[in-house]
C-alpha cells in the first residue's frame, strides 16, 4: 500500500480542529448578540450570557466526544498502520492495524514517544525521515514498508506502518516460478538430445565389451552411467510440477525422509534423527524428495560421529548440520541451478528441493547456525 490517502488523512484529522472553530465563532456571535441588546439587568443578562454559554459549550462538549469518536474509528477502517507523534514528541494516535502489527495496546496514547517506541528503533527512525516517500527495511524479525506523510509542522509527525514480510515472501516465490518455468523449458529440450547420445554411447559400451575390450568398455559405461543421473536430474527440473496439498504430519515425513537416508552410504557414521512435532499443508511426494536431497547435503556436511537433526514445529521444519557452515556467499550461490559446493556434484539438489518447496507453498531458507553448523528451514 503506498502513500495515496493524505487527503482521507488530512480530512480525519481536520474534523475535530473545524469543529472546535465552529464552536468558538459561535460562542463569539452570541456574546456579541447579548452586548447590543436592549437596555436590561446587567446582572440579569450576564447571568443569562453565563448560562446560554455553559449550555453551547456542553453541546459542543458532546458534539466533540461524538466526533472524536467517528474520527477514531474512521483511523481504526484504515488497512494500513497510522502512527501520529506531537510537537511534544507524544504519541497522539496509533490505529487499530498499527497496534496490531506492533503488537502493542491503546494505553500506548498520550505516552513518550521514545518509550514507547524503544522496541521498534525502524519506527524512530522513520520519524526522522523526511516526509513524501516510501522505503523498506528490517526490524524485529519483519520486513516493514514505512513512510513519512506530508504534514505541517504544528502536527507533527504522520507515519504510515505495514508488515510486508508475507507479501514479500509471496513476490519471492512468484519470481522463482516464472524462473524455474523458463530454465525447465530449456533444459527439457537439452536434455532430451542428450538423452538419445547417452543411448548411442551406451549401446557402443555394450558392444565393446562383448569384442573383449573389457577396460574400455567399463570406462564408457560407467562415464554413461553417471551422465545419466546428472541427466535424470535435468529432466527433473524441467518437469512441471502440479502438487497435492493436504493436511501432513510433519514429524511422519521426516522420519520417513530420515529411514531413507540411514539406508544410504552418505550417512554412515552419522546419526540421523527427528524431534518434535506439527502439522502443515504440503504435497506428501514433494516435501519428501525434498526432504531426502536436504538430508543428504546435511550428512555430506557432518563429520564422521556428527549428529544431523531434524527438528519439526507447526508449519515449519529445520534441518540442522554440525559441518564447517556455509558463508551467506556460498549459500547464496548453491541455490543456483548448476552451482554445486562439491566437486562431483550436480548443482541441482538443492536448487530441486527449494523448487518442490516453493511448488507447494512454502519457503526454503539456508542460515549459517551461530553455534556452528547449517540450518535448512522450510516454513508454510
Amino acid at each position: 500500500m503506498s502513500l495515496s490517502h493524505p487527503a482521507l488523512l488530512w480530512f480525519f484529522l481536520g474534523i475535530p480542529i473545524g469543529l472546535f472553530i465552529m464552536g468558538a465563532s459561535l460562542f463569539f456571535a452570541r456574546w456579541n448578540k447579548l452586548k447590543t441588546r436592549a437596555r436590561g439587568d446587567p446582572e440579569e443578562m450576564l447571568l443569562g450570557a453565563v448560562s446560554q454559554s455553559l449550555r453551547e459549550r456542553g453541546q459542543l462538549a458532546a458534539s466533540l466526544g461524538e466526533l472524536r469518536t467517528v474520527h477514531e474509528r474512521l483511523l481504526d477502517a484504515l488497512p494500513f498502520g497510522i502512527l501520529w507523534v506531537d510537537q511534544q514528541q507524544r504519541v497522539a494516535a496509533l490505529n487499530a492495524e498499527g497496534r496490531r502489527i506492533l503488537g502493542v495496546k491503546p494505553g500506548v496514547v498520550g505516552l513518550e514517544a521514545g518509550f514507547v517506541l524503544e522496541p521498534f528503533p525502524w519506527l524512530l527512525d522513520a520519524l526522522a525521515q523526511q516526509p513524501g516517500h516510501t522505503w523498506r527495511c528490517d526490524g524485529g524479525g519483519r520486513r516493514w514498508q514505512l513512510g513519512r506523510i506530508e504534514a505541517p509542522d504544528k502536527v507533527g509527525a504522520l507515519v504510515q506502518i505495514e508488515d510486508i514480510t508475507d507479501l514479500e515472501v509471496e513476490e519471492r516465490r512468484a519470481q522463482l516460478r516464472e524462473r524455474f518455468a523458463e530454465l525447465g523449458e530449456m533444459t527439457a529440450g537439452i536434455a532430451h538430445q542428450l538423452k538419445n547420445g547417452l543411448a548411442v554411447l551406451r549401446g557402443q559400451g555394450q558392444l565393446l565389451k562383448r569384442a573383449g575390450h573389457e577396460e574400455a568398455a567399463e570406462d564408457i559405461l560407467m562415464e554413461t552411467e553417471e551422465l545419466e543421473l546428472v541427466l535424470q536430474r535435468f529432466l527433473q527440473w524441467a518437469k512441471p510440477l502440479e502438487p497435492t496439498c493436504a493436511l501432513l504430519r510433519l514429524e511422519q515425513a521426516a522420519e520417513q525422509a530420515a529411514a531413507e537416508i540411514r539406508k544410504r552410504p552418505v550417512s554412515q557414521g552419522r546419526v540421523v534423527e527427528v524431534q518434535g512435532q506439527g502439522s502443515a499443508q504440503a504435497d506428501a511426494m514433494l516435501l519428501h524428495q525434498a526432504l531426502v536431497n536436504l538430508l543428504e547435503n546435511a550428512c555430506q556436511a557432518s563429520p564422521i560421529g556428527g549428529l544431523v537433526r531434524i527438528q519439526v514445529d507447526e508449519g515449519r521444519l529445520e534441518i540442522l548440520d554440525e559441518g564447517p557452515g556455509l558463508g551467506e556467499d556460498t549459500m547464496i550461490r548453491m541455490l543456483k541451478p548448476f552451482e554445486s559446493g562439491r566437486p562431483d556434484g550436480t548443482g541441482l539438489g538443492l536448487p530441486l528441493a527449494l523448487k518442490w518447496i516453493n511448488a507447494q507453498g512454502g519457503d526454503l531458507r539456508i542460515e549459517k547456525r551461530t553455534e556452528g553448523g547449517t540450518q535448512a528451514t522450510i516454513r508454510w
